[in-house]
């Protein structure tokens, strides 16, 4: 366990940052706070969109008034908010309950709902809230023991569920189908902890349905919260010609790291000006950059590898494409949008709840690449229809995504508060 004496936050210039006044007082509430972070990728440090999330969460409770312990597995993602924190407010525990591969919770056996009761209630939480990983699987025997114990129990879901393996048809005797014991223990290990739960919370409506089909989980404890994102420092120059193509994110195929350098290659002879840059590390990185090299295009794509400066991502990129075959929301998707960049994203998960097709940017369908080069082209071409999806980009995040009402919601959500008066 470790905490460290306050320090000045930076977002203040003195003292301690006063509660959300939009927020019901979180005052005496105790939250333990359930967290896995295996982001080391090389020598580095990465923190992606769910370090980000709990970052956020864990500020807004605080701020709130609440008094928070984290149990975490993995890497600590926590110095900062520790170092300008009282320490009788914030507690951090390494428990790794966890191990890289996300088990060590899931199982749902006597033993191990034993010990993360004696967890919890040594914490003196009223109230759990489980960031989920492993397509909501993670804290399943966490989730049990806080039931068991009488807390409020909070789920945060934020990918979308595991595929399930189909049904085998075997049938006995050549007549009665057979009852898939195993995959009915499946779908019941999952379906158990989500309805210990008060609340679920999704950033994705599509992503909520996606769980309820698959697993059976309880609608009516369904919450949907978008990733929020704080109001940009700058928004991109709208006298800019768009020539500046970001790729953000994990360079992997579920991210469709390889479809954008493949439209990439479409567009690039009839927009010599446009380059394309990825941000992020991931396997395919070699495999992409051999390539672009073969395409006669390595002086035009670029591999920046990942920057947990977000702010020097943006400052010159007029347009970010988010070529995924498996999402739920991404939250550079949002990042890019309140910065007034336009988006092209596939029709999948929560990314067509952010972008409004032919409005704020495109929508294509997955693993079509000459799809995805003319959407491109479009918006190189045509700087009318850029401008103004440059402009509604900006103003649909701050209506949709404004990281204080998000907050808010969140707070509310996890503490069981009613939605304080607004002013």
């Amino acid at each position: 366990m470790s905490s460290i004496l306050p320090d000045e936050s930076p977002s203040a210039t003195a003292g301690p940052k006063r509660p959300d006044p939009s927020v019901r007082s979180a005052a005496g509430r105790r939250v333990a706070v359930l967290a896995v972070h295996y982001v080391r990728v090389g020598d580095a440090d990465y923190r992606g969109g769910a370090e980000k999330y709990i970052l956020q969460v864990l500020t807004a409770l605080l701020d709130a008034g609440a008094a928070v312990r984290v149990g975490y597995s993995g890497t600590s993602i926590y110095d900062d908010l520790l170092a300008r924190t009282e320490p009788t407010r914030l507690l951090v525990e390494r428990t790794d309950w966890l191990n890289d591969a996300l088990s060590g919770d899931a199982r749902l056996n006597l033993a191990t709902i034993r010990d993360r009761r004696r967890w919890l209630a040594a914490s003196g939480a009223d109230t759990v809230l489980a960031v989920q990983q492993a397509g909501g699987g993670a804290f399943g025997a966490s989730l049990v023991a806080a039931r068991t114990l009488g807390l409020r129990v909070v789920s945060s879901v934020r990918q979308l569920p595991g595929e399930l393996p189909p049904p085998s048809g075997k049938r006995w005797l050549g007549v009665v189908p057979s009852p898939q014991w195993w995959r009915q223990r499946l779908i019941w290990r999952r379906r158990l902890p989500a309805w210990c739960c008060d609340a679920i919370i999704f950033n994705s409506r599509r992503v909520a349905d996606r769980y309820a089909q698959a697993y059976g989980w309880p609608r009516r404890r369904f919450r949907i919260i978008p990733n929020g994102e704080p109001s940009p420092a700058r928004l991109r120059a709208a006298d800019r010609p768009p020539r500046h193509i970001a790729a953000i994110g994990r360079v992997t195929a579920a991210k469709g790291a390889d479809a954008v350098l493949d439209a990439f290659a479409l567009v690039a002879e009839r927009h010599p000006d446009a380059r394309l840059t990825y941000f992020g590390d991931g396997p395919l990185i070699p495999v992409l950059r051999s390539r672009a090299a073969g395409l006669g295009l390595g002086d035009r794509v670029v591999f920046a590898g990942y920057r947990d400066d977000r702010e020097s991502i943006y400052r010159d990129v007029d347009l970010c494409v988010q070529a995924s075959r498996r999402e739920s929301l991404s939250n550079s998707v949002v990042e890019a949008l309140a910065r007034g960049i336009p988006c092209i994203v596939t029709d999948v998960g929560g990314l067509p709840e952010a972008v409004i097709h032919d409005q704020n940017g495109l929508i294509v369908p997955p693993d079509r690449p000459e799809t995805l080069a003319a959407a491109l082209s479009r918006l190189l071409s045509d700087s009318q229809t850029f401008a103004r999806f440059s402009r509604a980009a900006a103003i649909l995040a701050r209506e949709r995504f404004d990281l204080r009402r998000v907050m808010r919601e969140t707070v509310e959500t996890v503490l069981g508060l009613a939605p304080a008066t607004r002013t």
